[in-house]
């Protein structure tokens, strides 16, 4: 294989990497009630998840790290119940 395909395939992953879904354009478009998976189209897979549940009641407290921001979101089930945005390194 020369060396402008694997040039190119560097490149590419490096941009993906640089592409943060964590941003507070993608925080605006998450609303309460959304499920689970809606929220992942959106931000990807989360960073950080907690949970706790009594009964048929669970929450689950996610959390998706960027550069400049922090995403928190409250599932209650599988519903967006609650979410906050703040600025890296902030809490």
């Amino acid at each position: 294989m020369s060396r402008r395909p694997l040039a190119a395939i560097a490149l590419a992953a490096a941009l993906l990497v640089a592409c943060s879904a964590v941003t507070p354009e993608n925080y605006a478009r998450v609303e309460a009630g959304m499920s689970r998976d809606e929220v992942y189209a959106i931000l990807g897979k989360p960073d950080q998840v907690n949970g706790s549940g009594i009964g048929p009641l669970t929450l689950s407290n996610e959390t998706w790290a960027g550069r400049k921001h922090s995403i928190h979101i409250t599932f209650g089930g599988d519903k967006v119940a609650l979410k906050s945005i703040d600025a890296a390194g902030e809490q």
